[in-house]
């Protein structure tokens, strides 16, 4: 399924090709409560159904239901495959870090499970995408109301997320399962890795760049948000940025990407997963058949880069994937 069907079909928010509520400032809530490897309740105030809820866990989560990658991944790396007993929604290849405990996990469904499958793994949590909490998936009311607290990253909601949103979830997850000391080295890893890639980039000068997620007429985009964010880490400016579009991904026009006249244009490829709709080559032929494009400096200088749609959106996979991107865009 292309990312703007998503968007469309359901309650556009956030960065995740999916349809999210935005609940600006609540990552703040969620990570309000620092508690150590002995401090339970752990707190963090939800968004479901469109209302603020409360949530707390009185001990670390044994039988953690993960239902979509991205979150699987997170949980992955903080070493929790033991205490997962589900995981849905493989969207693409998984993060190779964590590859061999993903396979350790039960697959209850290739997209979302039914409500039975759900429920038959007892369930003592459940994280995810909100999408995947609507009834698109499984309705937030029927888990909650069976006592099991839904944990969705503050970065996968917020409209103006950026790394250091990943980052506060990792460590939030850290708190909730008691594993602070792994969630934190994790970020600190991360910082450490992104300090040396911009170091390395020096004063290279910055570049613009277009993000092209898929193509019905018009080229759907990144405006605003994570995706914008991350890329300025590493020096590239999104040329959709100050379109004028109070968004985070939309539909933009041709004659707007010819005006911003990228360096780079980055290129979604879904040839694999469940999304296994379009692929590299095909938008790359798409963009060089289009008459207007054919002065555009990407394109006359051919520079166009693949990503999977998981390493521009919140989880993981980010400071990999900007690692990759700066070397790309600075040869």
């Amino acid at each position: 399924m292309k990312m703007k069907h998503w968007l469309k079909k359901g309650a556009v928010a956030g960065m995740l090709m999916a349809a999210l509520l935005s609940v600006a400032g609540c990552g703040n809530q969620k990570n309000e409560q620092a508690a150590s490897s002995s401090e339970y309740p752990v707190s963090w105030t939800e968004t479901l159904n469109g209302q603020e809820t409360k949530v707390s866990v009185d001990k670390a989560p044994a039988r953690v239901i993960s239902m979509s990658q991205a979150t699987s991944e997170m949980l992955l790396t903080l070493g929790l495959e033991d205490r997962m007993v589900g995981t849905a929604m493989k969207e693409e290849e998984v993060f190779g870090p964590v590859a061999d405990a993903y396979g350790k996990v039960k697959v209850l469904s290739e997209k979302w499970p039914s409500y039975e499958a759900f429920m038959a793994e007892k369930p003592d949590f459940a994280t995810g995408w909100e999408v995947a909490f609507t009834k698109r998936g499984i309705p937030s009311d029927s888990i909650t109301s069976q006592g099991v607290p839904i944990y969705i990253p503050s970065s996968m909601q917020k409209t103006d997320a950026d790394l250091e949103t990943v980052f506060a979830d990792m460590l939030k997850l850290g708190d909730i399962f008691g594993v602070q000391d792994k969630a934190k080295a994790w970020v600190d890893s991360q910082k450490k890795e992104l300090e040396q890639v911009q170091k390395e980039l020096g004063k290279q000068p910055k570049k613009r760049v277009f993000v092209y997620d898929a193509s019905d007429g018009k080229p759907f985009t990144a405006y605003k948000g994570y995706t914008t964010n991350i890329l300025k880490l590493i020096g590239a400016e999104n040329i959709m940025e100050n379109a004028g579009v109070d968004k985070t991904w939309a539909a933009a026009s041709w004659e707007s990407v010819v005006a911003g006249d990228p360096e780079y244009i980055i290129i979604c490829d879904y040839s694999s997963g469940v999304r296994n709709e379009d692929d590299f080559k095909e938008k790359v032929a798409t963009i060089r058949n289009n008459p207007q494009l054919k002065d555009v400096k990407a394109v006359k200088e051919n520079h166009f880069i693949k990503v999977r749609l998981s390493e521009i959106t919140p989880g993981v996979r980010t400071v990999d994937a900007l690692k990759r991107l700066a070397a790309e865009m600075n040869k």
